[in-house]
């Protein structure tokens, strides 16, 4: 494959990836995103490569990274194991008191009792 059908290829999916996410035009995406219109514009009528940007893009459009740039597998992250991945990679980094605060939520929202619940339920569990 030759590298001006790989860039017309990846500008192709690019295009898709804003049209999947409900964009009608290159410049309201940009103007949405915050991306350089001009840089953008021209990733998506292939007259550069988006590899350098392919993360930022994929994270805006939803969609994989490595379908952005080589077209392979689902655009989306069907599982959502793209997604978690990178929010748990962001957390490994929080301060301490936003990781406390993502674990008591996720516990709440997975039906597990908190760590304060589980001291209760010890608490007030009859021992034979």
């Amino acid at each position: 494959m030759t590298d001006i059908t790989r860039i017309d290829e990846q500008a192709a999916r690019l295009k898709k990836a804003r049209e999947m996410r409900g964009f009608d035009s290159a410049k309201a995406a940009a103007s949405y995103f915050g991306f350089n219109y001009n840089t953008y514009a021209q990733h998506e009528n292939g007259r550069a490569g988006i590899t350098r940007a392919a993360k930022e893009y994929a994270r805006a459009f939803r969609v994989r990274e490595a379908w952005l740039i080589t077209g392979e597998g689902l655009p989306q992250d069907i599982d959502g194991s793209d997604e978690l991945r990178e929010v748990f990679t962001r957390l490994a980094t929080a301060p301490r008191e936003v990781q406390a605060a993502v674990i008591t939520y996720a516990r709440f929202a997975l039906g597990e009792p908190s760590g304060a619940e589980k001291s209760r339920e010890t608490a007030t569990t009859p021992t034979s």
